[in-house]
């Protein structure tokens, strides 16, 4: 069965581009990374969420189009562990979920973000 290696779907035998993706199938899938990611200076937060079911969509989507992300609860950076001057002040509950990817992936993540999250997807204001 081929695969597309873009969207990781399967399709019966006898295709040869994804439909959704446009790209070439492959035969077997390259293996996924596995273990954490690991965010740095480099990372940039795209915006929050408040339901972890939006924060489990939104990584899915970028996971699907190859932007690495993590998301991280907002209590966890508000108690200092992973919060610097340079992350933005979000208006988010305790509950939030702020959306972090590498900064070479910030414009493409923002409109599929925007495009799957709408107003869910709440904007970073700098300080």
């Amino acid at each position: 069965m081929p695969y597309c290696p873009k969207c990781r779907f399967e399709f019966p035998a006898g295709r040869w581009l994804c439909s959704d993706c446009n790209e070439k199938l492959v035969d077997l899938l390259p293996e996924k990374r596995c273990g954490a990611v690991q965010p740095d200076d480099s990372w940039v937060v795209i915006g929050s969420v408040v339901s972890h079911i939006k924060a489990d969509m939104a990584r899915g989507t970028l996971d699907s189009n190859n932007i690495p992300s993590v998301i991280l609860s907002s209590s966890f950076t508000r108690s200092g562990r992973a919060v610097d001057e340079h992350l933005p002040l979000l208006p988010v509950s305790d509950e939030g979920r702020l959306i972090m990817v590498p900064r070479e992936f910030r414009g493409e993540a923002q409109i599929i973000l925007e495009t799957i999250l709408g107003d869910d997807l709440v904007r970073p204001e700098f300080r």
